[in-house]
């Protein structure tokens, strides 16, 4: 079984919905159909770099039919923003300890994914960080481009340096969300954002194409 942490918002994706257990499909899978081949791609490259840094990656669901979609893949109130939403893929992130980290989603066309999500959940310590910062690292490293250090964009030197400069502005902030500016990277918009909960804090790391 899988964990799978939805979301919602008006547009920036940011209020927290909960945690749904979803069943894993079947281990006979239909024909991989060609246009997937790029959600394929970029999750099997995901799993190969995160267990570099001890952290696991599940096999992803596929989600296309319309009523999947719309039920554990509805990330937009906007509904015209949410049509744009034909086909979703999720994978489930464990450290390794196994306990369980959160999730990468993709969405988009079949043809490719137009925006990438990965939610980490964390406890109200800082023991947990240092997790968040290498899976963030790693999606946009292999999402976006490996260029962060030299393109620093928003002036920030890392990846890193942005996780702890949120975690401290949240700290001092009386709402139950922060969210940074939007960086761009290589085309790509980039933002970060973090929610308290009653787990702790629900990290949330969106690429738009």
């Amino acid at each position: 079984m899988k964990k799978i942490i939805t979301i919602a918002s008006a547009g920036a994706i940011a209020v927290v919905i909960g945690l749904i257990v979803f069943l894993q499909t079947p281990a006979t899978e239909p024909v991989l159909e060609k246009t997937e081949s790029k959600y394929v791609e970029v999750n099997l490259l995901l799993k190969q770099k995160l267990v570099e840094h001890q952290i696991k990656m599940s096999s992803p669901i596929k989600l296309s039919e319309p009523d999947d979609v719309e039920k554990y893949c509805s990330f937009f109130t906007s509904e015209e923003k949410q049509q744009l939403v034909q086909y979703c893929t999720s994978t489930e992130l464990k450290d390794q300890n196994d306990v369980f980290l959160g999730n990468i989603h993709m969405v988009g066309t079949k043809d490719e994914p137009k925006i990438v999500l990965a939610l980490i959940q964390t406890d109200n310590s800082t023991s947990q960080l240092d997790s968040v910062k290498s899976v963030f690292a790693i999606v946009s490293d292999n999402v976006v481009c490996d260029c962060w250090a030299q393109q620093k964009p928003g002036g920030l030197d890392s990846i890193g340096q942005w996780v702890d400069g949120l975690y401290q502005f949240h700290q001092g902030n009386v709402k139950p969300h922060s969210k940074s500016n939007p960086v761009f990277l290589d085309g790509k918009s980039i933002q970060l954002e973090i929610t308290t909960n009653e787990a702790g804090y629900l990290w949330q790391f969106f690429i738009y194409s």
